[in-house]
């Protein structure tokens, strides 16, 4: 049973503002945890008014990528190769034929491939509060969906291209969210597929309390760490993802997450009971 419609009709709207300060941010929403939409920061950035399949396909260089499709999270499936300008030729041509893809990039570490367009976006709102940052860009068709998750680090995300839907729950509804076993780097899956669902096998889910948001190009959404939520893409769409972390989550968290991972590949920590390794 699909409830997604369900649970938007009954969320909450995620509190709002048109504009706002460094430190504000920091005092209001980044040191309490609290969720925040701003709307229109990113509308002037580059990446917002430049940057398209047109655009991408335009760069110099050519780049390896990895792709996913469905729910990742839910759906337990596996990265598939690509290369980066192939994938963005079939998105374009999707356009003109009308022929689906379900395919879609994510995380990708687009300064790293591309330094250059870092000059596009502007980030500094969020990384005045942080020492390191992770930033992934997300280019996908409509109706591509990361179910249920958090993330351990803080997130700034980005709306660039098109429309994505965020449902999010606070921490307090952990135990409601039935959180999976299974390693995922950087991050806590749930075993709830609201796309598949079953109230006899996750009853509990009626007691979370959901926020909701339709983020339109130019959109910023603050995800605090640790919050649950699940994000489906409307439209063909563009997206950046800020995770960052502060000095002290350097070391208290970031290290860990590294050494687990570490743990993880060589068969040392839930060898086979995650999200990244092929099934055996």
């Amino acid at each position: 049973m699909n409830i997604v419609s369900e649970i938007v009709k009954q969320s909450q709207p995620i509190e709002e503002v048109t504009s706002i300060d460094s430190t504000t941010f920091k005092k209001n929403y980044f040191n309490k945890k609290r969720p925040v939409i701003i709307k229109g920061h990113a509308k002037d950035w580059g990446a917002t008014k430049k940057w398209g399949l047109d655009f991408f396909l335009k760069l110099k260089d050519d780049k390896d990528i990895l792709l996913l499709s469905d729910n990742f999270i839910q759906d337990d499936n596996r990265y598939k190769s690509d290369s980066f300008k192939a994938y963005i030729q079939r998105l374009k041509d999707t356009e003109k034929n009308n022929t689906p893809v379900k395919d879609y990039l994510t995380t990708l570490d687009v300064f790293k491939y591309y330094p250059h367009l870092k000059n596009d976006v502007d980030f500094s709102l969020f990384e005045k509060h942080t020492k390191t940052n992770d930033v992934s860009a997300w280019i996908g068709p409509a109706n591509t969906i990361s179910g249920f998750h958090a993330d351990t680090a803080n997130n700034l995300y980005a709306q660039i291209k098109g429309e994505k839907m965020f449902i999010i729950a606070s921490t307090k509804y952990n135990k409601y969210m039935y959180p999976s076993k299974k390693h995922i780097y950087g991050a806590v899956a749930s075993e709830v597929d609201i796309n598949k669902f079953s109230y006899e096998e996750h009853p509990k889910i009626k007691e979370v309390e959901f926020h909701s948001v339709i983020l339109q190009p130019g959109d910023v959404l603050f995800v605090p760490q640790n919050w649950w939520h699940y994000v489906q893409a409307l439209t063909p769409s563009i997206s950046i993802s800020n995770f960052g972390y502060t000095k002290f989550e350097i070391y208290s968290l970031k290290l860990k997450e590294r050494i687990i991972q570490s743990l993880h590949k060589r068969g040392y920590y839930k060898a086979n009971n995650c999200f990244c390794c092929e099934k055996k």
